[in-house]
């Protein structure tokens, strides 16, 4: 699966993010994601990275991404 459609997942999930950014680590399956969004302040990182992990739970449960690193953080 190409980083645009997993940009387009997570624009789905963070409408509000004033920072997206998908970055393919390896073959494909290896992802980095970044989300700034205020959606996200106050939010435990926990909490952030599981609202991410959700967004991608498909991907992350049929193996299309094997390896996630999420930097997630909220904006005042």
């Amino acid at each position: 699966m190409s980083t645009e459609a997993i940009h387009a997942l997570l624009e789905q999930a963070f409408p509000d993010a004033d920072e997206l950014s998908v970055i393919d680590n390896g073959g494909g399956n290896h992802i980095e994601v970044r989300v700034t969004a205020p959606s996200l302040s106050g939010v435990r990182l926990l909490d952030q990275h599981r609202r991410v992990n959700d967004a991608l739970s498909a991907l992350l449960a049929d193996g299309t991404i094997h390896e996630l690193r999420i930097k997630t953080k909220g904006t005042a």
